[in-house]
């Protein structure tokens, strides 16, 4: 057991902070909570990746507190839980079943592909194998000889499965439906440990009780339920083909190429949890546990294998290797329990098994194990962890970008463009790498609009993934351009000067409107003169920030403000011809004095008519469709743009 838990860890420690090579939006935001829980900011239940439950992020808090607020501590977290479920699957294992199946379930959790990927990502799902694996320990030790303290155990873990991820809100089933089965066909072994057992369903649901009465309380902090929404909605109109084919679909992406978790960023796709190897020793697992279904062990590994994958029997196998986390242990014990079967049914009524022999046993076990090993560092270290694909959803030129802004000890403010300029998204990734950055960046996506932090020096930095846009090359200096992989999706980035002399040149004398004392809109200009019907006509639009707390409400999930630019070209009716509505440096990092240079691309219909169309550009809230009004002009709620000339082609 020694050895193979050095194993585990070599695999989930190797190269931590580089595989997987960056940080997805989840990841990154736990790590801003956790920072957030040092600061004083304790929250019952998280607003960011669409509502998240609170255990992982305090876990991640006290994991940065001891070891820095770094990449190192919020991925440690889940290399440590993830150990600590495999050694506990163990210990129920092999009181359970037997010590050789227990050690072969280990070795096979400690190699495979799902668990080493688990074990390394900074989700909050990957604790879930440790509490559901501790609850599942607990809950036989009561079965076995009820005590208080494995009742206490048992009602705690419960409880913490709850506070750490969605799909825990129906494993708990699989122990009232085991003592169903209990009362069904061992009676005695029911009479002795139902009371304690409900005991602990009572007080796990006790445990839980404040955070749904939070949940009822604030409706909206949670959004990931919708993901169930259509299958169900399927049932409930009676079609059952989508949704038995979505179970189907789970079950082959277990065995079967092609069938395993399409999302990129937790697998490669299509592929299968298990090498065609341990499928086969699976398959053979699941017979023989539905074979002896009488015995308790067997029958309570296929009710955890099948309530704990119930969220991708509903959903399909996308995602399934985060949804699916609660049946981690009894997936890869089924495997050994085939392969033992096996073993033991090599030899007959008269002949011992020729696998019978420990070190001969040890050695095919070794061999197996050995091979699935290699399958999982070839894929996940290699193929997967260097893909250019897998790069890219891990944000690595991102990181990359911060990481160059660190060794040049660039300092002062910083304009910043990235796909994903929102709070809750490249953002965070750049706090959580660097919490306390030399520089004050505002972010913004350079395909569209620049923002001129404070309308004075500042330097920019433009991934090639969101080039500048050719109206607004005027108003930077190349300095420095940075190249990575050629292969990449996003294959450098260069580092500008803001040219303030050609910036306040674009800058009218007097604004054209203030809006709500938040901005002002101080120019409005169509690129073209002229536009023919059918193509696009490019408005630029340049704001001042006057007072950022004025611009609108502040909104979730971040509690910020999150305000459009509306453009709209208007019939001699007043009706909408074409409309725009964006923001592309978005306002929840607005500063005073702050600059934004906005392009408002508008296709046009084909069949408009030739003419001179007013335009009109105004603010908005996003939540509310709230129109800031203009201060000038009381209940105008628009400013006049000049107009847009349409001429035949």
């Amino acid at each position: 057991m020694l050895l193979i838990f050095l194993l585990a860890w070599a695999l989930r420690s190797y190269q931590l902070t580089a595989v997987p090579p960056g940080l997805t939006h989840d990841e990154a935001n736990h790590g801003r909570e956790a920072m957030g829980v040092l600061d004083g900011v304790t929250p019952f239940f998280f607003p960011y990746n669409y509502g998240s439950e609170p255990l992982y992020s305090y876990t991640v808090a006290g994991s940065m507190a001891l070891f820095g607020e770094n990449l190192l501590a919020l991925r440690l977290v889940n290399v440590l839980f993830g150990l600590g479920a495999m050694v506990v699957a163990y210990l129920w294992s092999k009181r359970a079943f037997d010590r050789r199946t227990a050690l072969i379930a280990a070795a096979v959790t400690a190699v495979s592909f799902w668990p080493v990927a688990s074990s390394r990502e900074a989700l909050r799902a990957g604790m879930l194998p440790f509490f559901m694996t501790a609850a599942v320990w607990f809950f036989w030790q009561i079965l076995q000889k009820p005590k208080k303290w494995a009742v206490v155990g048992f009602a705690a873990c419960v409880a913490f499965t709850i506070h750490i991820y969605l799909a825990a809100r129906v494993a708990w089933l699989v122990f009232p439906i085991f003592l169903i089965y209990l009362w069904l066909i061992h009676r005695d072994s029911f009479q002795k440990s139902w009371r304690p057992m409900m005991i602990g369903l009572v007080g796990a649901g006790i445990l839980v009780t404040p955070m749904f009465i939070y949940l009822r309380q604030n409706p909206d902090i949670i959004t990931r339920l919708e993901m169930l929404d259509g299958p169900l909605q399927n049932l409930r109109r009676g079609e059952w083909r989508p949704l038995l084919q979505n179970g189907w679909a789970a079950l082959l992406a277990f065995v079967w190429p092609g069938y395993g978790d399409q999302f990129l960023a937790y697998n490669i796709p299509g592929r299968p949890v298990f090498d065609g190897v341990t499928a086969v020793f699976f398959a053979v697992g699941i017979l023989v546990s539905l074979a002896r279904w009488r015995q308790r062990p067997y029958a309570f590994l296929l009710l955890w294998f099948g309530v704990g994958i119930i969220p991708s029997l509903i959903t399909g196998p996308t995602a399934n290797t985060t949804r699916n986390l609660a049946a981690l242990s009894a997936v890869h014990l089924l495997p050994a329990v085939g392969f033992m079967a096996l073993v033991d049914g090599l030899g007959g009524k008269r002949r011992p098994s020729p696998l019978g022999r420990p070190y001969l046993l040890a050695g095919v076990t070794a061999v197996w194990i050995g091979l699935a090993g290699f399958f999982t560092a070839r894929d996940y270290f290699g193929r997967w962890g260097q893909s250019p694909e897998v790069r890219g959803a891990y944000q690595h030129t991102l990181v990359e970008t911060i990481a160059y802004l660190e060794a040049e000890a660039i300092t002062g403010p910083l304009s910043l463009s990235t796909v994903y300029p929102s709070a809750a998204h490249d953002p965070s990734i750049s706090l959580a790498l660097a919490p306390q950055p030399d520089w004050a960046a505002r972010w913004m996506d350079a395909r569209y609009a620049l923002i001129w932090p404070g309308g004075a020096a500042a330097q920019a930095i433009i991934p090639d993934s969101t080039p500048l846009h050719p109206a607004l090359a005027a108003l930077l200096r190349p300095l420095d351009a940075i190249s990575l992989r050629p292969d990449d999706l996003d294959p450098g980035f260069t580092r500008y000067q803001w040219n303030v002399t050609a910036a306040q040149s674009w800058l009218p004398p007097a604004p054209l409107a203030n809006f709500g004392d938040g901005v002002m809109l101080l120019t409005a200009q169509w690129l073209t003169p002229a536009t023919a019907p059918g193509s696009t006509a490019e408005m630029l639009t340049i704001w001042q920030v006057t007072d950022p707390a004025r611009v609108g409400p502040r909104v979730p999930p971040a509690n910020l403000t999150d305000v459009v630019l509306f453009t709209q070209v208007l019939t001699t009716e007043g009706q909408v011809l074409a409309q725009r509505d964006a923001l592309d440096a978005p306002s929840w990092d607005w500063q005073s004095g702050d600059i934004i240079f906005q392009i408002h691309p508008i296709t046009l219909p084909p069949d408009a008519a030739p003419g001179r169309y007013q335009t009109i550009v105004g603010v908005y809230d996003r939540l509310s469709g709230n129109r800031l009004p203009v201060v000038e002009q009381p209940g105008v709620m628009f400013a006049e743009a000049p107009p847009l000339l349409i001429q035949s082609p």
